[in-house]
Formats: structure tokens, C-alpha cells, sequence
């Protein structure tokens, strides 16, 4: 009976794990993603041009007062994280919304516009439902933290 009740415990403590892949898949770093000139970059090819450092990663949407009242606790990690690469995916409804949206944000860093928005497979790796969120990348390239939902204690405390 002892052996039964551990047992259904170690079941339920299972069932409650929380998602933390350490490698984004394939599928998801192969997704088109266009650049400010409008060009196409994947996933894959972001991470390489920044590959040995660590990368912080924030979906936002330029519209979203939540994602826009962020980005002060972004500017603020950013002065204190100055090694970190910042890395800004957006899912705005539009290129042109996201275009004229990112003239009023002030966090430096390289922006992208997910033109799949919340359908194509880099959101569905992601699991993303809401917005703002914020990832990091390690120096190896692994998912150090796969979601918060603000720069906060947990973001400060996985680096």
C-alpha cells in the first residue's frame, strides 16, 4: 500500500511538469521572419549571427500596452546586461503596424516581425497565448528560461 500511494504521488507530481524544452525544434527555426528592410531571416540564422552569447528573447506586439509598459524593465536590464544580445519578435497585425509602432520603442536590439503571427510553427513551439514573453538563450545556444511573462526575478536569476 505504501509502494501504491508513492507511486500515484510520483504520478501526480509528473503530470504537473512544466514544459522546458532546451533546443528550439527544427520546424520552429525554420520560420520566416522578416527584418525592418523587409528582408527574410530565419530563426536559425538569428541565433548563428549571435551564436557564443547570451540572447535575450521578448514577443511582443507594438499595439499591446502590457508588451509597451515592458519595455522600461527591458531598458533598465539592458543597461545592467550589457553583454546580453536583445532580440525583439513581433506578432503586430501588420509589417506596416509593427514599421510605425517601432518608432515609439525605445529598447535597442535586433527587431523581427513574425509574419505568421500566432499560427505558423515557431508559435506553436512556443506555445505562445500571450504576450509580452521573455526567453533566454544561453552562451551554448540552449532555452535557459522558456517563459516569463515580465523581466523580472526569474529572468535576473536564470544568468
Amino acid at each position: 500500500m505504501k509502494y501504491f500511494l508513492c507511486f500515484i504521488v510520483f504520478l501526480i507530481l509528473q503530470s504537473c511538469a512544466v514544459f522546458q524544452p532546451k533546443r528550439f525544434t527544427n520546424e520552429a527555426l525554420d520560420e520566416k521572419l522578416v527584418t525592418i528592410t523587409r528582408d527574410s531571416i530565419t530563426l536559425k540564422e538569428i541565433f548563428q549571427k549571435n551564436k557564443g552569447k547570451q540572447q535575450l528573447i521578448q514577443v511582443f506586439a507594438t499595439y499591446c500596452p502590457f508588451s509597451q509598459r515592458s519595455f522600461k524593465d527591458v531598458i533598465k536590464f539592458q543597461k545592467e546586461n550589457p553583454s546580453f544580445k536583445y532580440i525583439f519578435l513581433s506578432v503586430d497585425h501588420s509589417y506596416f503596424d509593427w514599421k510605425r509602432g517601432l518608432e515609439n520603442i525605445k529598447v535597442k536590439g535586433q527587431h523581427y516581425y513574425i509574419s505568421k503571427k500566432g499560427k505558423g510553427k515557431l508559435a506553436k513551439f512556443l506555445k505562445l497565448k500571450t504576450i509580452p514573453r521573455f526567453m533566454i538563450v544561453d552562451k551554448k545556444g540552449e532555452i535557459s528560461l522558456f517563459k516569463a511573462s515580465s523581466v523580472s526575478k526569474k529572468v535576473n536569476n536564470k544568468y
